[in-house]
C-alpha cells in the first residue's frame, strides 16, 4: 500500500490503496541490493540527486552503497522488475496519476508528496514516487528528499534481507546449543558453521567471503569496548585489531577532510542500553599479506551478565555493506534464555 513519506522526521505517516491494485501472486525482483533506478523526464534536474543518493562510505576501501542508473519515461516498463525503482513526475502525468489512490491524491491537494510503495510490480521491490503539481514543486521536493530516500531504501534493504537470510529457516540444533553453553544466542542461519567454541563466547562463520558472528558473556564489566575487542581478537583470532586512525578523503573544492574509520554510539538494543562500535579491523600478521574489512559490535549489561555481540567480514574485491548488514541481521536477532 502507498505510504506517504515525511521527508523531515517521521518515515511512514500513512497509508493509501492503489485503485484497482489486488495483491495477487507476484513474479521475484531482479537488481542488485546496489542498484536504483530513476524514472525521470528531462525536465527534471537530479544530478545533485544522484551525487547524494551515491553517497561513499569507507570499509575501509571507498565504495558507494547505492549506484542510481537513470532512464527516459519511456522505459519505465523495462524497469518495472528492479527492486528498487523512484519515480518522478508531475501529478497531472498518467503515469503518475494511475499510480495514486483519492486519498494520495488528497494529500497532494497539500503540497508535493513522497510516497512507498511495497512490491508494486514484483515481490520485494521498493518504488518511491516523488511528485507535485508541477515541475517546480516536484524539483523542490526532489531537492530536499534525498536524505530521507536514502534511509527509507537502506531500511527497506535491510528488512527485505532480514526475510532472505532466514527464508529457508536457521539452525535451532546450533542455536539451542549456543543458548545451553552461553545461556543466550543468534539465530544461526543456514550456511554458517561453528568456527570458536571457548569459555565463554562461541563464533560461527560463513566462508566465500566470510562473514563471522560473535556471541560472549562475561561477569566482568566491559567498560572499554574496543581495547575488550582487541584483546579478544587479538589472542584467538590471530592478532586482529582495531583501526582508531582517520584517513584523509579530497573533497570536491580541492580540499582535504579526515573520516574516523571506527565510531562508537550508545543506542537501544533489544530493549538495552548498549553501545554500537562500527569500523574496521586489520591484520598485519598473518601470512599473505594485510587483511581487513569493516566489523559491528554491541556491548551491554543484562540482568547482570555482560554481552559482547561482533559480526565481522572480509570481502576482498567486493562490496562490503551488503555482507556487513547480514551479519549485523543476525546480531539482532538476540535472545538471552529466560
Amino acid at each position: 500500500m502507498i505510504r506517504k513519506l515525511n521527508y523531515c522526521l517521521i518515515l511512514l505517516l500513512l497509508i493509501f490503496k492503489i485503485s484497482g491494485c489486488k495483491r495477487v501472486s507476484l513474479p521475484h525482483s531482479i537488481g542488485g541490493r546496489d542498484e536504483v533506478i530513476l524514472v525521470a523526464p528531462d525536465e527534471f534536474q537530479v544530478d545533485s540527486f544522484i551525487n547524494q543518493l551515491e553517497k561513499v562510505e569507507y570499509y575501509p576501501t571507498e565504495e558507494n552503497v547505492f549506484n542510481v542508473e537513470r532512464v527516459d519515461l519511456s522505459e519505465i516498463d523495462r524497469y518495472k522488475l528492479w527492486r528498487n525503482v523512484i519515480i518522478v513526475g508531475n501529478f497531472e502525468e498518467s503515469y503518475i496519476n494511475d499510480l495514486l489512490g483519492e486519498e494520495a491524491k488528497e494529500e497532494l491537494e497539500k503540497g508535493a508528496q513522497l510516497f512507498l510503495e511495497k512490491d508494486l510490480w514484483v515481490r520485494l521491490q521498493t518504488a518511491v514516487i516523488i511528485t507535485g503539481m508541477n515541475t517546480e514543486e516536484t524539483q523542490s521536493l526532489l531537492d530536499r528528499s534525498t536524505g530521507t530516500i536514502y534511509r527509507v531504501l537502506r531500511e527497506e534493504e535491510t528488512e527485505r534481507f532480514s526475510k532472505m537470510v532466514y527464508m529457508q529457516g536457521y539452525q535451532e540444533k546450533e542455536t539451542k546449543k549456543m543458548e545451553a553453553l552461553l545461556g543466550a544466542s543468534f539465530k544461526i542461519p543456514l550456511g554458517y558453521r561453528l568456527a570458536k567454541d571457548e569459555a565463554g563466547f562461541m563464533s560461527y562463520i560463513r566462508k566465500n567471503p566470510d562473514r563471522m558472528v560473535t556471541l560472549l558473556y562475561s561477569a566482568e564489566s566491559i567498560n572499554n569496548p574496543l581495547g575488550f575487542r582487541d584483546s579478544l581478537f587479538s589472542e584467538y583470532f590471530n592478532g586482529d585489531e582495531v583501526v582508531v586512525d582517520s584517513i584523509a578523503v579530497a573533497s570536491e573544492d580541492g580540499g582535504i577532510y579526515f573520516i574516523r574509520l571506527t565510531s562508537l554510539d550508545t543506542m537501544n538494543f533489544n530493549d538495552v542500553k548498549a553501545i554500537q562500535v562500527r569500523g574496521v579491523w586489520k591484520n598485519d600478521k598473518l601470512k599473505g599479506g594485510p587483511m581487513g574489512g569493516p566489523f559491528v559490535s554491541y556491548v551491554f549489561q543484562k540482568d547482570g551478565i555482560w554481552y559482547f555481540l561482533d559480526g565481522h567480514v572480509f570481502a576482498p574485491g567486493k562490496k562490503k555493506w551488503p555482507f556487513l548488514e547480514e551479519v549485523n541481521i543476525i546480531l539482532n536477532t538476540f535472545k538471552k534464555e529466560n
